[in-house]
């Protein structure tokens, strides 16, 4: 009974780790930057506005289990499948909470109706419909990934040849962009394909067997970081980028978070938390601040409250078997669509 615990223990520990300190990041950002005062009812100086850097940490990791998915699938089928049944129970059970929660107690602002909550699960907030909840935006990010991806591997399933593909999707949406160009920008932003290369990158480093190896493969993800500063998308948090990405890279690449490991079952549940944490969390500090309690207490309630939902939706809908049973049922409906052919493992 103990040996998977001690085996991800040893194994994931840190880069799960790497996860909690994401969401952490993101939700002191939610609550502690993000908002004007007035909205929230906390009454100091914002902070962490930086803490919005903690999704592009988890695009990182993305990179790095989207390539591992991969590298374990026989057919885009499958990957499509596993990377779907991923995030969708999950994604519905959030959805069909938070839309539940705010719509009872109200969040200015921020009500849906029942047609636009129901068009969310179907991802339609990615063009027609506003989400339910704002932090989605990434996971559509993550689905137009999984696409991209996918295309990839039915072209080759070499590691150069993916990792060309995206290098080349880059310097193509970068280009157009700085010649004013935007129409590749609506597919995927440069910005974000360049944080899932450095995670893939990092994933097929591990998978050499030597040094000598590895070595292209690091190189590769130090260039993309160094060139994830020409996007401007980090031009006013500089510093800020350049020690959070880095962060990243060294844990993954090392597989070590010194002392911080310990964070890591927060990391096991830090999906689940992110689906749940702004709204919800949003409507505790107000209710909190609006009942006279002080700043300290509405944030510690919103993260406590929110974390105990979190747990919940963790242990019903990211489960093992809720898990394989998503995996196989979108592994069906890709089947059903001829979406089953990837280019031969490389010899």
């Amino acid at each position: 009974m103990n040996m998977p615990v001690q085996t991800h223990q040893n194994r994931m520990a840190a880069i799960d780790g790497l996860r909690a300190i994401a969401v952490l990041m993101v939700v002191a950002f939610h609550y502690l930057g993000r908002w004007p005062n007035d909205y929230t009812g906390l009454s100091f100086a914002p902070m962490f506005e930086f803490g919005w850097l903690g999704v592009d940490l988890f695009f990182v990791i993305s990179g790095y289990c989207i390539a591992m998915t991969a590298e374990r699938t026989g057919s885009l089928a499958t990957f499509w499948g596993r990377r779907f049944g991923r995030l969708y129970p999950a994604y519905v059970a959030g959805v069909f909470l938070t839309f539940a929660l705010v719509s009872y107690f109200g969040l200015p602002g921020k009500e849906v109706t029942v047609l636009q909550a129901l068009g969310n699960l179907l991802f339609l907030n990615a063009v027609a419909m506003p989400p339910v909840d704002g932090v989605y935006w990434s996971l559509i990010v993550e689905l137009k990934f999984y696409f991209i991806y996918g295309f990839l591997l039915c072209i080759s399933r070499r590691p150069s040849i993916i990792l060309g593909g995206m290098v080349g999707l880059f310097l193509l949406g970068l280009g157009l962009r700085l010649v004013g160009i935007d129409h590749f920008d609506r597919i995927i932003r440069p910005e974000h394909i360049i944080l899932f290369l450095i995670g893939a990158a990092l994933f097929f480093a591990h998978t050499q067997n030597s040094g000598a190896q590895q070595r292209p493969y690091y190189l590769l993800a130090v260039c993309a970081y160094l060139a994830s500063f020409t996007t401007g998308a980090y031009d006013a948090v500089v510093p800020y980028a350049a020690v959070t990405l880095l962060v990243g890279i060294i844990v993954i690449a090392t597989r070590r978070l010194p002392v911080l490991s310990i964070l890591w079952p927060v990391g096991l549940i830090s999906y689940s938390w992110y689906l749940l944490h702004q709204n919800i969390g949003l409507l505790i500090i107000r209710a909190a601040t609006n009942a006279g309690f002080g700043d300290a207490l509405a944030v510690a309630s919103a993260v406590t409250g929110t974390l105990a939902l979190s747990m919940m939706l963790y242990f019903v809908f990211e489960n093992r078997t809720m898990r394989k049973r998503a995996n196989q049922l979108f592994e069906k409906i890709f089947s059903i669509l001829k979406l089953n052919r990837l280019a031969k493992q490389p010899a």
